[in-house]
């Protein structure tokens, strides 16, 4: 569980990323990308995006959006950085599973804590819902590529029918790849 976890939240991270580029070069994904891959924690990719909220021109509706992903995504890093960082040990007494963990801008010292699967579940399912929502996000950030991409599908389902109804075989293909490079 705590792989899912890993792999979760480097699912999250680039789907910030993902959003960084839309908001910062729409144009040049590769600098935005340059910018956001220097970063040298996940807590400074999260300022860095949150930086876009002060510079960036939203509507209010984006800007919400932007900052209710950013302030999930900072709920759940702290619960990530305690289970990920944390210590784990097989009580010899009780043979339930403890973890040594310390409170993320804490002084104090880590102390060992029951921990059950069903906690490190609900870490994974928050963290599923929260990719979902990110991913959600980045349609509120599409850019004029996104939407191109989007009205010639649009208009491919007009001509031919939805696509997951489509009856394509492979003979079609040469067809449809000429449709698709005359559309963009």
């Amino acid at each position: 569980m705590i792989g899912v976890i890993t792999i979760l939240w480097n699912r999250q991270e680039l789907k910030l990323a993902k959003i960084y580029s839309k908001l910062i070069a729409s144009k040049r994904p590769e600098y935005a990308m340059a910018i956001w891959e220097r970063q040298p924690t996940h807590q400074a990719r999260r300022d860095l995006l949150a930086l876009a909220l002060q510079t960036v021109k939203l509507t209010k509706q984006q800007a919400g959006i932007l900052n209710y992903v950013i302030e999930k995504t900072k709920t759940l890093a702290d619960r990530r950085n305690e289970l990920i960082h944390a210590e784990y040990v097989v009580h010899g007494r009780t043979d339930k599973l403890h973890a040594k963990i310390k409170s993320p801008r804490s002084t104090k010292p880590p102390k060992h804590q029951k921990l059950s699967a069903e906690d490190l579940q609900q870490v994974i399912d928050d963290l599923e819902q929260l990719i979902l929502a990110t991913e959600a996000a980045s349609f509120a950030f599409a850019t004029k590529r996104d939407r191109r991409i989007t009205a010639a599908l649009r208009k491919f389902e007009e001509v031919h029918g939805p696509l997951q109804e489509s009856r394509q075989t492979d003979s079609d293909l040469p067809t449809l790849r000429r449709t698709h490079d005359a559309e963009f």
